[in-house]
């Protein structure tokens, strides 16, 4: 959505794992690191996919990985919804997750890493990449969507800027839907970052063959987005860093290379080429010290969540390292720890607002937009957003709150005037004008 990186990097925020050569193999010949079901849970899944009896599935994963250690019980999920997906039941698998993540919230945390294994696998060489998009949906904020991108740029041959731009016009023209515009030219990041080794510069560069800012930006929060969590031990990708570890000492080097290098993808990249370093052990505010001007508003709006890994999630500590950013990147650094704050909290609305309320009173509002929106993008609707604003305090953290409602709504109804001021009318007396000025009911901002 509009801001264009939102997505965090501990949290349902969560960008949790993908699949890897490794764990491919290992279903393929019969082998998973988690103990897939025998033939007769195999048919099990299959009678109950076939009928999309999704609360049942989800059971079954239950019953399959329980009793496991939590890095173990993971995989074992990643396992089976990677076993959904590459049987073209991607609602289902998707479906399953939904309901699995509503009685468990370490898996609600893991959400959107789970949604982009599904995208992953979800698409296969030769298949209908428009098709296998349109299977998914906005859930746990949209990963399915980036993770169909990322293999589709992986491994459906050279990736060139004719391709790239002409995937997203293909699939998600800008004049039909710009949400699902936003899921396309995001993803691109995504993929730019995985194809090219994690050469986060290179990366950037790509994003620059898109026609416009907004594009361009939306991919730059790709690419950012997937240096954060994939440098991340035991975060995004996880089993590829798992496989990884048991050979490569974790020092600031071996974090240039300890990533997602193993995923499951036909020419994958080698992770011994990978050049770029992904974090630095002293700079609390890389690489957004060290990337180009341009790229600056894009990076800080993940670099909350490098920041609160290091400060082990203090957030008044974590604003303190906002608070040496320049300014319009201290404003973007808040704005990620709200990301954070309502990831790591899982959408708990006293928690996140106490998260929200350290630092300098004058940036504490962009914590807050940040904040909701990421609670808008893990379900699409406005409505859990403006809950959340009715419930900050008085003053100008609400106010910021209910106009960052109002421009997810520029982004979630990009035509239609009429559905934005309906839903901001639901923001009531305090917040109807701010979220309207937000979604830009009385003309440009």
């Amino acid at each position: 959505m509009p801001n264009a990186g939102r997505e965090s990097s501990s949290p349902t925020g969560s960008k949790r794992s993908a699949v890897t050569v490794a764990l491919a193999a290992a279903l393929l010949l019969g082998g998973a690191a988690c103990a897939r079901p025998q033939a007769a849970g195999a048919v099990e899944i299959d009678a109950m996919a076939t009928k999309g009896d999704t609360v049942g599935l989800a059971r079954l994963a239950e019953r399959e990985c329980k009793g496991r250690a939590a890095e173990a019980r993971q995989t074992c999920y990643e396992d089976y919804f990677v076993t959904l997906a590459r049987s073209d039941r991607v609602r289902v698998a998707l479906g399953a997750l939904a309901s699995l993540a509503a009685d468990h919230p370490e898996v609600a945390r893991d959400g959107h890493g789970y949604t982009h294994v599904i995208g992953i696998r979800a698409w296969q060489p030769g298949g209908d990449v428009k098709a296998i998009f349109a299977s998914c949906n906005g859930l746990f904020q949209s990963g399915c969507y980036h993770g169909v991108i990322q293999a589709y740029l992986m491994q459906g041959g050279a990736v060139d800027s004719a391709r790239a731009v002409k995937l997203c016009n293909e699939i998600a023209p800008e004049d039909k839907d710009r949400w699902l515009r936003f899921q396309c030219v995001h993803g691109i990041g995504h993929g730019f970052e995985m194809a090219w080794n994690w050469d986060l510069p290179k990366a950037l560069k790509g994003c620059d063959w898109l026609g416009t800012s907004w594009d361009r930006y939306s991919c730059y929060g790709g690419v950012f987005m997937e240096n954060a969590v994939a440098s991340m031990p035991g975060a995004h990708h996880h089993t590829a860093v798992r496989a990884l570890s048991a050979t490569t000492p974790m020092n600031d080097s071996a974090m240039a290379r300890h990533d997602m290098a193993a995923m499951e993808h036909s020419g994958s990249p080698d992770p011994t080429k990978i050049t770029f370093k992904m974090r630095d052990s002293v700079d609390a505010l890389y690489p957004c010290s060290i990337v180009d001007t341009m790229y600056q508003f894009s990076c800080y709006q993940l670099q909350g969540g490098l920041i609160l890994s290091r400060v082990q999630s203090d957030f008044a500590k974590a604003a303190a390292e906002c608070d040496k950013a320049p300014p319009l990147g201290r404003s973007q650094c808040y704005v990620s720890l709200g990301t954070n704050a309502s990831g790591i909290t899982v959408q708990n609305t006293s928690r996140t607002i106490a998260f929200c309320s350290h630092g300098d009173p004058g940036y504490q509002p962009f914590c807050f937009v940040g904040a909701v929106k990421n609670y808008i993008d893990v379900t699409a609707k406005p409505t859990d957003g403006i809950a959340f604003c009715k419930a900050v305090p008085p003053g100008a953290n609400r106010a910021s709150c209910f106009g960052a409602v109002g421009e997810e709504l520029t982004v979630l109804y990009s035509t239609d005037m009429s559905a934005r001021q309906r839903e901001c009318a639901k923001a009531g007396v305090d917040g109807e004008a701010e979220c309207g000025r937000g979604a830009e009911l009385g003309g440009r901002r």
